[in-house]
């Protein structure tokens, strides 16, 4: 049987998902993740379509992810990634990411849940309707599944969940999330770009189409926050930290 880690993916970054300057924007960089875990659940027979079968569909409940160094251009990488643990229903995946020289471009953790499809909350069983192996606890990063942040937002942005936005699931995809951060950036803060260092995504609650939801952004330190709140169910949908070298 081959282990996870044995498995390796060739991916490439896309032209729509550089700024400017010719650096990855933020949800460049988690698309990539998302693009080598759906490579490699398909490879393992767990993707969507197994789930799906069973009613079930994998949601992710945050994503941390480090720079090491910044993604530049029409690039080629070479991803790796492993079930690293499991803790009750939460699933932690690790990724890994190097040019073709085998330097380290970027590393990271996801946390993932099953989510019943028909019940629209969290599949706690022990066992699973597929097989799942078992875990190579080898981590890449200091990684959480949630995060408490305690910190006086101001809103910035008001916006609505588009046809657009929503994917297969019936929510708005993931990988938007950063798009609407980005979005509230400054000049000066996509200027910087070059110098981020983390991201640390945290999916509170999903976003359906047509709900009302605003962006609101706060500093602390050499991180800025952003958090997305769903107006039309009054709860947090999403918070994400995005710490630089200096700002």
């Amino acid at each position: 049987m081959i282990l996870e880690t044995e498995r390796i993916y060739e991916l490439e970054t896309e032209l729509a998902d550089l700024n400017e300057n010719n650096l990855l924007k933020p949800h460049g960089y988690q698309k990539l993740f998302v693009k080598l875990g759906d490579k490699h659940l398909s490879n393992i027979d767990i993707n969507v379509d197994t789930t799906m079968e069973n009613n079930l569909a994998w949601a992710f409940i945050s994503i941390s992810l480090e720079i090491v160094k910044p993604v530049e251009g029409i690039i080629k990488l070479i991803g790796k990634t492993w079930h690293s643990q499991r803790k009750g229903p939460f699933y932690r995946r690790e990724y890994l990411f190097t040019d073709e020289n085998g330097e380290i471009l970027m590393k990271g953790a996801s946390y993932s849940v099953l989510l019943d499809m028909e019940k629209r909350t969290i599949y706690r069983k022990k066992d699973t309707p597929f097989f799942i192996s078992e875990p190579i606890e080898d981590f890449t990063i200091e990684a959480k599944a949630n995060e408490k942040i305690n910190l006086s937002f101001t809103k910035i942005d008001e916006r609505i969940a588009h046809n657009s936005y929503i994917d297969c699931l019936g929510h708005v995809n993931n990988t938007r999330y950063d798009e609407f951060s980005y979005d509230v950036f400054t000049d000066k803060e996509v200027d910087n770009l070059k110098n981020l260092k983390r991201m640390d995504i945290y999916f509170k609650s999903e976003l359906r189409k047509n709900d009302k939801f605003s962006i609101h952004k706060v500093y602390n330190g050499n991180s800025i926050y952003i958090r997305g709140e769903n107006d039309t169910k009054e709860d947090i949908s999403f918070d994400i930290a995005f710490t630089f070298n200096n700002i």
